[in-house]
């Protein structure tokens, strides 16, 4: 393996050198000139947790909501918590916290399976209940049949 593969095969080598740049005050443009790495997906995973340097930071109207959205993120809060706690759209929350780690999951599998299951069964109950109930709008709008209109409306079904 040549050197300059062997310098970026190392993640976590990458990920120190892009780190010490970014301490140094440097942006996620200048690291990935220095570096040579050209896919931000590689870039943002090297750089993951690190602040951007304050010189970076444009001033912000929103500066203090962008503070929220980080401690609610900090304290576990989903995209759309938040966006229901501060009023902004979640692709704000999402460049603001994205750095961040994601919240651990409120349910574990077989709880979230076990309400998903809750919410289907709670579901059929009522698509039942609207099935029974349109049955009996039609038998009440029917009224009673003689047996020769039966006998008529089930030769119709059999041979329709």
């Amino acid at each position: 393996m040549t050197e300059t593969t062997s310098k970026y095969a190392d993640f976590e080598g990458l990920r120190e050198r892009a780190v010490a740049l970014r301490r140094e005050g440097l942006s996620v443009r200048q690291i990935r000139d220095r570096l040579k790495v050209f896919n931000n997906d590689m870039l943002h995973r090297l750089l993951q947790g690190e602040p951007a340097p304050e010189w970076t930071k444009r001033p912000n109207a929103k500066d203090d909501v962008r503070a929220q959205a980080r401690e609610l993120r900090l304290q576990g809060l989903t995209y759309d918590q938040i966006q229901v706690e501060l009023g902004c759209s979640k692709s704000s929350i999402s460049l603001w916290v994205r750095d961040l780690p994601k919240p651990k999951p409120r349910f574990t599998e077989e709880e979230r399976l076990a309400r998903m299951q809750a919410g289907l069964t709670a579901l059929r109950a009522s698509q039942e209940q609207e099935r029974q109930e349109t049955k009996r709008v039609a038998r009440e709008s029917m009224g009673d049949l003689s047996d020769r209109e039966l006998f008529i409306s089930g030769v119709t079904l059999l041979l329709g």
